[in-house]
């Protein structure tokens, strides 16, 4: 089967959402708002062409250090397995996100400055991470899906505060 791998420019919405799959598998779920920008010809001046928002997963310690590094407006890059999801909304509408499955995330160094801070590496899972429950529920939630404790598996009433990156390897 071949797969479709992007990189994608742009900011982050919000800050990122750090959470468990049911296997107790660190991963970080945002998304990213990437706008185009094209010359006006009449003007000769750059606008904006429209923004693309597409949902990200990282998973183990890229998913850790994502948590721990970025924030909501942060310019960066992303690269990683695309995948598009539609469903039927309760409205009988037609929905559709387009998803991706983080294999690197930075900073955009167009836009500043940066300092890296090395952590122990995690071993990299390479199954249909994107397929897990609690992912989907984090990425309904940020493109706006209703969930309640009915509709979200993973609710639970007392979560504990993610872990930095280096203490959540020692638990992966």
């Amino acid at each position: 089967m071949n797969e479709i791998y992007v990189t994608v420019p742009g900011r982050l919405v919000a800050d990122p959402e750090a959470r468990n799959t049911k296997n107790g598998v660190p991963f970080a779920a945002f998304r990213v708002a990437s706008t185009a920008r094209r010359v006006n010809r009449s003007t000769g001046e750059f606008e904006d062409a429209g923004t693309s928002f597409v949902s990200v997963t990282a998973f183990r310690s890229l998913g850790a250090n994502v948590a721990h590094s970025l924030h909501k407006g942060d310019p960066v890059v992303v690269h990683g397995r695309m995948r598009v999801n539609q469903w039927m909304r309760q409205d009988d509408t037609l929905a559709t996100s387009v998803e991706i499955d983080a294999y690197s995330v930075g900073h955009d160094l167009s836009y500043g400055t940066t300092t890296f801070a090395k952590v122990s590496r995690a071993q990299v899972d390479r199954t249909d991470r994107l397929s897990d429950e609690a992912v989907q529920a984090a990425h309904a939630r940020a493109s706006g899906e209703e969930l309640d404790a009915e509709t979200d598996p993973y609710v639970v009433e007392d979560e504990e505060a993610f872990e930095p990156a280096e203490a959540a390897l020692t638990n992966a």
